[in-house]
């Protein structure tokens, strides 16, 4: 593990978002192009639960993603939070069904959707490096939620997107950072572990 002191993140967390606005200006068909890099091998098996989620700011928009993984059979859900510091849970959703304010700024489905497991989970991230860690908000919950789905079935996949400019070699990583298995930029499907689900 690397050892760092607590603002080396939070510091490096600051850069990464401005670094991503850019990044977003730069590429605005980006979501696009990740739908078009996403490996067939991924969804090769069919009936798959996918879990997408509704970009914020300059996160890669994963929106195209989604519908093109609807269309090859896969069932969407969305994440939802539920507590602080608490691993968050996937209602089903698809692309065009309405969102609802959910706790700390987030939109979710509404209560009344299914609640579901996945077997892939589609993440945002703010920095990543070769070996599959990613830098994220801060909260915890992607890599609580990994933890936990991962407890239970081994064969979840984590696929992490992002910019490939947000590909960096000094990445602090944590014990309880959750590797992804893929990540995927407007270039590049990057294979950490092969696992599919």
């Amino acid at each position: 593990m690397v050892l760092f002191k607590t603002n080396d993140k939070t510091d490096l967390r600051s850069k990464m978002k401005r670094k991503r606005g850019t990044l977003a200006s730069l590429y605005p068909r980006s979501g696009s192009q990740v739908a078009a890099r996403f490996p067939a091998e991924l969804v090769a098996r069919g009936g798959l639960t996918i879990a997408g989620y509704v970009p914020k700011g300059s996160e890669i928009n994963c929106i195209p993603l989604m519908e093109k993984l609807k269309a090859r059979g896969a069932r969407m859900c969305l994440p939802v939070v539920v507590e602080k510091e608490q691993p968050l849970i996937f209602r089903s959703w698809e692309p065009g069904q309405e969102l609802f304010p959910g706790k700390f700024g987030t939109e979710q489905p509404s209560e009344d959707a299914p609640e579901v497991v996945p077997d892939m989970v589609l993440v945002p991230l703010l920095a990543f490096n070769s070996k599959g860690f990613r830098l994220g908000y801060g909260g915890g919950y992607y890599d609580r939620t990994l933890a936990q789905l991962r407890e239970k079935n081994e064969h979840v996949v984590a696929v992490g997107l992002g910019y490939e400019a947000q590909g960096i070699s000094r990445l602090p990583v944590e014990r309880h950072d959750q590797k992804l298995d893929w990540i995927i930029s407007e270039t590049e499907a990057h294979s950490i572990t092969r696992k599919t689900p």
